[in-house]
């Protein structure tokens, strides 16, 4: 039943706001240069991170603000109140916050007030539904849901 329901949730998405392209895999939402996948499962960072490695995508790294915007409103239409991973940590060096498929420092930020707070044990980076989907840092082994984002491919191009 839960994934008739998540199912008929997409299709609403797809068909009232337009957000798709034939392109992305089915489930999938296409914004910028990539798609975007709001998985109903909860795992913990690691795992979501492998689960996302499994659909040939990486938990979603932002690194712009309209993309930011995207994410939350996406996650504020969705009306659940799940958490959601994304792909930063700062457990390589504590309050160095980098993307984990590139080791990149953050170059935008959209934490929620007094986040991050610092915790040695809160190393990973999630939208948190009580900061209206704001960025936290929280403890990597919590399970939630994730954000799974893959490089959107344009097939406008002609060949031969």
């Amino acid at each position: 039943m839960e994934v008739y329901s998540l199912s008929v949730c997409i299709w609403y998405f797809i068909l009232a706001f337009g957000y798709t392209n034939g392109e992305c895999p089915l489930g999938w939402i296409h914004f910028g240069e990539s798609c975007y996948l709001f998985s109903t499962e909860h795992l913990n960072w690691y795992f979501a991170q492998g689960s996302c490695r499994g659909h040939d995508a990486r938990l979603a790294e932002v690194t712009t603000k309209a993309q930011a915007d995207f994410l939350t409103d996406l996650a504020l239409r969705f009306n659940r109140i799940d958490n959601y991973w994304l792909g930063g940590r700062d457990d390589v060096k504590e309050g160095i916050w980098i993307w984990s498929t590139t080791d990149m420092a953050f170059n935008y930020t959209s934490w929620g007030p007094g986040e991050p707070n610092g915790n040695t044990n809160a190393n990973c980076l999630c939208l948190y539904h009580n900061l209206k989907y704001k960025w936290d840092d929280n403890v990597c082994t919590a399970s939630f849901s994730f954000v799974c984002e893959k490089i959107y491919h344009d097939t406008d191009e002609i060949i031969g």
